[in-house]
């Protein structure tokens, strides 16, 4: 759950004395155990010298105790004054005053210079990780509490906290709050403050006592600085709807540079029907950033995706990533990437199974924009496809399958100031037929024969360049051949730190494929930068080896000790084709396949995997092209790794690619870092991230969060400065920024919807 708000405890510890009936004893409901009595009228009572009274077993006030120096009671019209080191007690809690008037038919009455303290119980109990582990008890005092109603309350010139210290870390100081039992505390004039220093006053302050875990209440505000935007307030409501649904609504008070609102709805009625659904509009003012005058303007997010369970093992899933504005991205996100290069998209679909076909309608569109406001739309709108395998034909090891998909293709390229709409629609079927010819355990041969016919609404011109409202048709047959082996294996007994056993496997893989000739291959559109481009009369024969290393530690005797562990993949592969032209082609290698020159013979691929210890994996890609010139050989490479232990956990990426065919070509050449840590049980710690550009010996972001999570309170703070003066067409090419946030025990806290403190609501 995401918030647990706190019970306010000291209502409950009121409505326990009111509860006190008046009857014909001294004190109704009430055993006297120590007290001088005095009858100072026929209908008035005067109890001194430490007086001590306890409910009666079986009444309403069992287990209940009150102390008081003098008490005095009028039977006739049930009011009560005590004075003198009051004190009321119950197994769970403890409330004191100086004095009390209470009247026992009314059931109202004011405790005068009062404090308490009370434990939350299994409420309580069950939240204890919100409490620093320690027992969950609340602190409060007024000045006067009062009991206006049956069930509500008032509090002049009083605090609370969930630090029961001499000293709290943290209170909430209040001139006035009103309670309504098990249901909302209203507080005006709110102070919040940590170690008598205030640090946030809120006006009106709605904070829920509900006795379920999800309360509805106010989030505790966070503030933001930025050399940009300005500094910053952000406000959040959560309302708790029920146990399957809740919002959240936001407000952002930029200081200098506007207004911000949204508004967050989740729900889950079943682990396939769930959702939730983002939506921020943001009012700016004008403005000069960067010598540059940022004209009024209003923009619009949209973010959220669903899935929903439907009849006839149908399900339906949709997802929306929508901006109104992409320089809006660039000023106010906090994640780096998407501060300097956005996509925005929705999709949706719905799709079934049933034995061997499955169905699948989609609807998509992706438009993704450079940094100077020009954009590509992908996607389709609507597309559809259906696929049937696994049937068996009669008693030969023989399957066929089909697949087929249609719909209307999107590709438009957008400029300021054009648009180029490349869009067409698409049929496409291939059945085929496969069978496996051997049944040895290290041996696999598969062989598999389709014939692929595709209709394209458009075509090329004479030209092959110009796309043409002529519809074209493609015919071919496909036939290929997999080989798996035969595979080599070998077992040690090293009985090292790393394993007794070691398993060494050797796997060659092979395969033959050939197309026959296109007769319209040329006339093909090519829309989507050749998504669907296919060299005709071409035999692809691709090769490699694997070698994999599987490790055990332990016995079965050892309770540790577990299955085969992957310890180190390695993949070597390369592909041959008669046709060069098909290797600019070939999807399956990564790095710039249609920027190199037409070849014979693909890069070669190198990827490996490894995990040396659990908490270690390194993922390692890379393609190396000895067709090429000397100095674009290495096409490109990644190289990946992650640690995960009870306090670390870390995350490293390298990345290099080159564009083009000559030493002029573009290259990237990037190292990402992100680290988070956390000691004593998740009490402290904090995330470091930084982006470095390799190429241009330049520090493009470095990001710092940090938290202290004390037992009853904690403190988050974020710093964050991105330099991307490279790119001279961004918006903000530098900005420091800074975020500060409070949490509370029981109380949430929360992320802008421009991802402080890493994103995410807590």
């Amino acid at each position: 759950m995401r918030y647990r708000p706190i019970r306010f405890a000291c209502a409950v510890l009121i409505l326990m004395v009111a509860a006190a009936p008046a009857g014909a004893q001294i004190v109704p409901g009430w055993n006297a155990q120590s007290f001088t009595q005095e009858q100072i009228d026929a209908d008035r009572v005067r109890l001194m010298r430490e007086v001590e009274i306890e409910g009666e077993p079986g009444s309403a006030n069992a287990g209940q105790k009150f102390f008081a120096d003098d008490l005095e009671l009028n039977t006739k019209t049930g009011e009560l004054t005590a004075r003198g080191n009051v004190t009321f007690r119950t197994p769970t809690a403890q409330i004191s005053a100086d004095s009390v008037t209470f009247n026992t038919k009314t059931r109202l009455g004011t405790f005068s210079i009062a404090s308490g303290i009370a434990s939350l119980g299994e409420r309580g109990e069950r939240n204890r990780s919100m409490f620093g582990t320690l027992e969950p008890d609340i602190y409060f005092r007024g000045e006067a509490i009062e009991k206006i109603g049956p069930d509500k309350y008032r509090i002049r010139n009083g605090a609370f906290t969930t630090c029961v210290q001499p000293t709290p870390r943290w209170e909430i100081v209040s001139g006035n709050a009103t309670i309504n039992l098990h249901d909302y505390a209203m507080l005006r004039n709110a102070v919040i403050q940590v170690k008598d220093v205030p640090v946030f006053y809120i006006p009106i302050m709605y904070y829920p006592i509900q006795d379920d875990d999800r309360a509805t209440g106010l989030l505790i505000p966070t503030y933001g600085a930025s050399t940009a935007r300005g500094q910053s307030i952000s406000n959040a409501f959560f309302w708790a709807i029920n146990r399957s649904q809740d919002a959240t609504i936001f407000h952002d008070w930029l200081f200098s540079r506007g207004t911000g609102q949204g508004a967050e709805y989740r729900y889950m009625f079943a682990p396939q029907s769930q959702g939730s659904f983002r939506y921020y509009f943001l009012d700016e003012k004008e403005a000069v950033i960067n010598g540059r005058t940022q004209l009024p303007r209003k923009s619009t997010t949209v973010t959220g995706g669903l899935s929903q369970g439907l009849p006839f093992g149908l399900s339906a899933r949709a997802r929306v990533d929508y901006f109104t504005n992409v320089t809006v991205q660039q000023l106010y996100n906090n994640n780096f990437q998407d501060a300097s290069q956005s996509t925005r998209t929705y999709a949706g679909g719905i799709s079934g199974a049933w034995r061997g076909l499955a169905v699948n309608g989609t609807f998509q569109r992706v438009e993704s924009f450079d940094n100077l406001g020009n954009s590509v739309v992908q996607g389709s709108e609507p597309g559809m496809t259906a696929s049937f395998s696994g049937y068996k034909i009669g008693p030969l090891p023989l399957y066929a399958s089909i697949n087929a998909d249609a719909g209307r293709v999107l590709y438009v390229q957008k400029t300021t100031t054009t648009t180029n709409d490349l869009s067409l629609m698409k049929a496409d079927i291939v059945p085929s037929l496969r069978a496996p010819l051997s049944t040895l355990p290290f041996l696999q041969v598969n062989a598999t024969a389709s014939y692929r016919t595709t209709y394209f609404s458009e075509s090329l011109a004479a030209d092959k360049r110009t796309q043409i409202e002529t519809p074209v048709t493609r015919k071919y047959a496909d036939m290929r051949v997999d080989v798996v082996g035969p595979v080599f294996s070998k077992v040690f007994n090293p009985n090292n730190a790393i394993a007794d056993r070691l398993k060494h496997i050797i796997e060659p893989s092979y395969s033959v494929q050939r197309r026959t000739k296109i007769a319209s291959q040329d006339f093909i559109p090519r829309a989507a930068g050749g998504y669907d481009t296919i060299i005709g009369g071409t035999t692809q024969v691709s090769y490699g080896v694997a070698n994999r290393f599987l490790v055990r530690k332990g016995s079965g005797a050892d309770p540790e000790a577990g299955g085969p562990r992957e310890l180190l993949t390695v993949n070597l592969r390369q592909s041959y084709y008669t046709d060069e032209r098909a290797s600019q082609f070939d999807s399956s290698y990564s790095y710039g396949y249609q920027y190199r020159k037409p070849s014979p013979f693909s890069p070669i691929s190198l990827t490996a995997r490894a995990a040396p210890t659990v908490p270690i994996g390194v993922d390692f890609r890379l393609e190396y092209d000895p067709t090429s010139a000397a100095e674009k050989k290495l096409l490109g490479f990644g190289l990946n790794g992650v640690m995960r232990t009870g306090m670390i956990e870390s995350t490293t990426g390298w990345s290099r690619q080159a564009y083009g065919n000559t030493s002029s070509g573009r290259s990237n050449n990037y190292i990402n870092q992100g680290t988070s840590l956390r000691f004593r049980d998740g009490r402290f710690g904090g995330t470091v991230t930084f982006n470095y550009d390799i190429g241009r010996s330049k520090l493009l972001n470095h990001r710092y969060v940090g938290f202290y999570s004390a037992q009853c309170c904690g403190v988050s703070v974020e710093y964050q400065e991105y330099d991307y003066s490279a790119n001279t067409n961004i918006l903000v090419p530098k900005d420091r920024r800074f975020n500060m946030s409070f949490t509370l025990a029981g109380v949430g806290s929360f992320s802008n919807f421009f991802g402080a403190f890493g994103g995410g609501t807590y």
